[in-house]
Parts: structure tokens; C-alpha cells; sequence
């Protein structure tokens, strides 16, 4: 779920506006601290703004670890601890046509950091859709084309083994998750899946795939038809 309570140093108040404070806070979720690893606990955790350059790091640590700043660095920080949550279900697609309901897999790859640039404004923002529309992504709607993967760069890499999907982004990520046995046949039958990335919707935490398809509705998940290898 998205952090309601911060540590958020008057530094960081002066310098990033209010509206891209809540925009990093709502795309960020209470797992791991980002200096020690640990799990945040009750606590309110602390924001700190790495700047590299033209991007912003926004992560979650404890106060006690790494207060709330804002921070110069040389190089963006790898993100050791941090973490990623997935979900794959079967989507129903209001029709009865031969292919049937499509496998859905959801990913969060990254819960206690984001990234934020200014593409070209005044402003900083979070950049999750800009990045992923540029790997092919698209919200739903009429954007989106399902059974296709139509991008001219190289889709991520999906494979099943077993009850479980892997899914291969380079250095997005690499994530699994495992799945009922009608998901398993729908992703079989169709030959791939729609990947669904969202730094805005953490898949575990929501009630199940009719929650997750708000946040798909409200354009907050990027989606891609990913073909099985």
C-alpha cells in the first residue's frame, strides 16, 4: 500500500513540490529498509531524495539508519534490498470468443524506491509510465494491443515450469509467481500472457484481480503481451 506517514526532511519540502511528494509517496510501499535491510516495522519511515544528475531516487529507510535527505551522488544506487511483489491470475475478457479469458501476471518491481525525472518540464516526477512506454508498454485501453507483443524492442522472456511463471526483463527485474491450474491452461493455450508492471498498485495487498484491474482502469498499470519461450 501506498506510505501515508514520512519522515521528510525540510530540505526536501524546499526543493521538490508538494505534488511530486505525494506522487513518490504514492507509488512507494512499507516493506525493507533501503540501508540496512530490515523491515520498517510500525514506525513512519524516512524519505530520502538521492539526486544523480537528471533523475531523482526516492527511497524508504529507517530514520535511525539514513535520515530523511536530500543527497548528491556520482553513480544511482543499485537498490540491494529492494524488494518486489507479484500476482498471476486469469483475467476474463467479456467474451466468448475461442481464445477465452487471458493469463495476467502483475509485478511491483520495486516497493521501497522510485525514480522521478522532469521529461522536459519544470517539474519532477515519477517516472514509471514514461519508462515503460518506452519498452513497449501501454495502459489499458485502446493503446493496448492483447496476443501481440508489438514493440520493435525485445520483449521480456516468460517461461512455465510447472505451477510457476518466470518472467526475464534484464535489468528490470526478474520475477515469478505461481498460479491455479486454469491460469496455468489459459497461458499454455495462448501462448504467453499480459505482464502488467505498476509501481502504483502492490498486487499482494490488494483483494484480488478485480482490485487490481481498478488500478489498471485509473491508468496505473503498464501492460505488454509477453509470448512464452
Amino acid at each position: 500500500m501506498a506510505v501515508t506517514e514520512l519522515y521528510i526532511a525540510d530540505e526536501i519540502t524546499s526543493r521538490l513540490p508538494e505534488k511530486a511528494r505525494q506522487e513518490a509517496a504514492f507509488n512507494l510501499h512499507k516493506r525493507d529498509c533501503q540501508t540496512c535491510g530490515k523491515a520498517l516495522g510500525d514506525q513512519a519511515p524516512a524519505l530520502t531524495i538521492d539526486a544523480c544528475g537528471p533523475f531523482l531516487s526516492a527511497t524508504l529507510n529507517h530514520q535511525s539508519c539514513r535520515p530523511s535527505g536530500w543527497y548528491e551522488l556520482r553513480s544511482m544506487a543499485a537498490g540491494a534490498h529492494m524488494s518486489w511483489t507479484s500476482r498471476f491470475f486469469t483475467l476474463p475478457m467479456g467474451d466468448d470468443g475461442p481464445r477465452g479469458p487471458r493469463a495476467m501476471f502483475i509485478v511491483c518491481p520495486h516497493l521501497e524506491g522510485v525514480h522521478l525525472d522532469q521529461d522536459g518540464g519544470d517539474g519532477w516526477s515519477v517516472n514509471t509510465e514514461r519508462h515503460w512506454r518506452a519498452r513497449g508498454f501501454r495502459p489499458m485501453g485502446r493503446e493496448l494491443i492483447v496476443d501481440k507483443w508489438v514493440a520493435d524492442q525485445t520483449p521480456p522472456r516468460a517461461s512455465l515450469k510447472g505451477t510457476t511463471i518466470h518472467i526475464d526483463a534484464g535489468l528490470d527485474g526478474r520475477w515469478s509467481s505461481s498460479a491455479d491450474l486454469q491460469t496455468i491452461k489459459a497461458c499454455r493455450k495462448q501462448g504467453g500472457l499480459l505482464l502488467g508492471v505498476s509501481t502504483a498498485c502492490e498486487p499482494t495487498s490488494t483483494a484480488g484481480p478485480t482490485d487490481i484491474l481498478r488500478y489498471g482502469a485509473a491508468g496505473h498499470i503498464f501492460l505488454g503481451w509477453i509470448p512464452l519461450v
